[in-house]
């Protein structure tokens, strides 16, 4: 089976193909590389570590299982907008799009107009990718992020 995975530090996509009763602590120590020995794995989707017990499940009942590896077990994530602040402890596993959500429920913005917005790194104009883990942001021991929801570019002809 081929899984993907990000980590901390890269935000290349992974993949690397595990047998069916492969080892957490096995495939841990085939992707950490300089991360060293003190790497904890999520789920996408999930907030909390990845068991063994679960690992075994992933690969039993999920198709292409998407993982990430970090040394933290949260990322503080910030989004800031119209001089509001709303904050919380993600897991590195969150994607940008999951935060996203949760950002526009915490601010009370309208569905309908929601996707009207994106999440720009602050201080930059760069906007990752919805599917981008928020671990993969936070560098060295700062593991924190920081987004601007800004509108999103619009075309007009």
């Amino acid at each position: 089976m081929t899984l993907f995975y990000q980590k901390e530090g890269s935000r290349q996509v992974h993949n690397v193909d595990v047998a069916h009763n492969e080892k957490l602590a096995e495939l841990m120590a085939r992707v950490a590389g300089e991360l060293g020995e003190a790497l904890l794995v999520f789920e996408e989707g999930c907030d909390g570590e990845l068991t063994e017990e679960a690992f075994v499940v992933v690969l039993r009942e999920k198709r292409h299982p998407k993982l990430h590896f970090h040394r933290q077990r949260a990322v503080h994530a910030e989004v800031h907008f119209n001089g509001r602040v709303v904050s919380r402890h993600a897991s590195p596993a969150m994607t940008v799009d999951a935060l996203k959500k949760w950002a526009d429920r915490e601010l009370g913005i309208d569905p309908a107009h929601a996707a009207e917005h994106v999440l720009q790194l602050s201080g930059t104009s760069e906007r990752p990718a919805g599917s981008t883990h928020l671990g993969t942001l936070s560098h060295g021991h700062d593991h924190r992020v920081s987004f601007d929801l800004v509108p999103n570019e619009r075309f007009q002809g």
